[in-house]
């Protein structure tokens, strides 16, 4: 079980990273000109999402007590959430489906965020149901 809930961690810690740097890399949003775009607010929020979402999966590798690894894992499926709605929903991309942003950064989001919930549920599923 240990080296179970070890993969999870590594996976979510490197999903976190990914989600930080993809608006600032290989799913660059807009860059800032005379006006800013809804895409370059997603980016920020993302890198401080992602960033958090890797901090929580790190202090899952080290953490001994199951409850307060729960507690993680449900602070990173909020965090998975967050990955989500910033794009669709709550800030958003550019509204030209041919930008960058909304072709290829909204959709790696979309991506990272459902793979970070399916995971975090895996995960906080496997230390709830185990047997002591």
């Amino acid at each position: 079980m240990k080296n179970k809930n070890l993969i999870l961690s590594l996976l979510l810690l490197l999903l976190g990273l990914l989600v930080a740097i993809a608006p600032y890399s290989f799913a660059h949003v807009c860059e800032l000109g005379e006006k800013i775009m809804k895409c370059h607010w997603t980016a920020r929020a993302e890198l401080f999402t992602g960033l958090g979402i890797a901090l929580f999966a790190l202090l899952s590798l080290f953490v001994k007590a199951d409850g307060f690894a729960l507690g993680l894992d449900l602070a990173i499926i909020f965090n998975g959430l967050g990955v989500i709605l910033y794009p669709t929903l709550l800030i958003g991309v550019c509204g030209m489906k041919k930008m960058h942003c909304h072709a290829v950064a909204q959709p790696t989001l979309i991506v990272f965020g459902i793979l970070i919930l399916v995971i975090a549920a895996a995960d906080f599923a496997g230390r709830s149901f185990k047997k002591n």
